[in-house]
């Protein structure tokens, strides 16, 4: 069975909050088989024809004619031709995260066999917690309508989006905390917003609410910051969807980065680099908790790598995208009504378990983001 194309495809979805662009990467066999992967950039993919060209230009002519047999043959050849020539971060871990996940979708449909027993795993059901929107887009009570239908499904987890207007979102968060069942876990998404001393000061006040984690309070790029807030955080600091293959999850580790390790197989390199990422974190003590914040492939592949792991017990679940899964990928089975006591069970087919209607994906094409007159409120740089 040999690989006879690859490509990337974009597409905008218009949600009811804002438009979100998105990229999947399609593979097919010359048997007829077709194997479906997504790219992410941490929320959808905003410069999808970026993707596309680096899939069309470099990847797929290094694949199609190439028998699909050895994933980790394939993927080795991939990066040793472009390591030198476009890099293995951003972009290329992108494109290549999108691919290496079509290409496992492929080889599973042909083995007649789902991705996470194929890693090893089984099917067990996953808990997930709820991946919410920004404090500051209303009062507790609105936050607290919003995720009725994740709290009634039994999930005891949800993640709030803090500004740069962070005092106030601070009050939005002890009202919701109030709120709240003491038994749901809250844990808080910084988006790199802010300086040392700012985000310091933003943990003190996540620690008087008994915050689970503060994700990625400052820049990622910047060890010296990431290292002092780190070191003098009082809530667990969590990172990992900006990190790109096993090298910097491990320099992660090394650091003292991190309480909470978030591989995303979208971004990272893929499954079996998720795989080898959670067994490293699991080896250094460190919790593993995926990232997922993009269309459906991306959610399915992200749930076969924590069926898979045996360190992960939790899953990002970004419940406020379900209407894109919904569109594109009809029938598909991890929507919030499939959530039963919190946790979300793996597909039963082979590969990742889902299909994606081509026709509905091409029917939204992609729009790229119109320029920025200034920097956007929410994320308006280090404050």
């Amino acid at each position: 069975m040999r690989i006879a194309s690859a490509e990337a495809v974009g597409f905008t979805f218009d949600h009811d909050r804002e438009p979100l662009s998105y990229c999947l990467v399609r593979v097919t066999t010359d048997d007829g088989i077709v194997g479906w992967g997504e790219a992410c950039d941490s929320f959808g993919l905003t410069y999808a024809s970026v993707v596309e060209a680096a899939m069309a230009d470099a990847f797929a002519p290094l694949l199609v004619g190439e028998e699909l047999d050895s994933i980790d043959r394939l993927m080795h050849k991939l990066r040793s031709w472009t390591r030198r020539r476009l890099g293995h971060t951003w972009v290329a871990a992108q494109a290549l995260s999108g691919l290496e996940l079509a290409l496992q979708d492929a080889l599973g449909k042909a083995r007649d066999e789902p991705v996470a027993v194929m890693l090893g795993g089984s099917l067990e059901a996953v808990p997930v917690y709820a991946s919410s929107v920004f404090l500051e887009e209303g009062d507790p009570d609105w936050h607290l309508e919003l995720l009725h239908r994740m709290l009634s499904a039994g999930v005891r987890g949800v993640k709030m989006r803090i500004g740069v207007d962070w005092q106030s979102d601070l009050a939005t968060l002890s009202g919701l905390r109030e709120r709240l069942d003491p038994a749901v876990a809250l844990m808080i998404d910084g988006n790199e917003n802010f300086t040392v001393d700012t985000a310091l000061a933003v943990a003190d006040g996540l620690a008087e609410l008994g915050i689970a984690w503060f994700e990625e309070p400052v820049l990622q790029e910047s060890p010296v910051a990431m290292e002092a807030v780190a070191a003098r955080s009082p809530v667990p600091i969590a990172c990992g969807e900006h990190m790109f293959g096993l090298a910097e999850f491990e320099e992660a580790i090394r650091r003292n980065w991190a309480g909470v390790l978030q591989p995303d197989a979208s971004t990272c390199g893929g499954l079996a680099e998720g795989m080898r990422i959670a067994a490293a974190g699991r080896q250094a003590g460190v919790r593993v908790v995926p990232h997922s914040a993009s269309g459906p492939v991306a959610l399915a592949a992200n749930l076969h790598l924590a069926a898979a792991a045996p360190s992960i017990d939790l899953l990002e679940y970004p419940y406020p995208l379900a209407e894109c899964w919904a569109a594109i990928a009809p029938g598909f089975p991890l929507m919030p009504e499939q959530i039963a006591g919190g946790a979300l069970t793996p597909p039963e087919l082979p590969g990742l378990g889902i299909e994606i209607d081509f026709e509905a994906v091409k029917s939204r094409p992609y729009q790229a983001p119109a320029p920025r007159s200034g920097p956007s409120p929410r994320y308006a740089g280090n404050v």
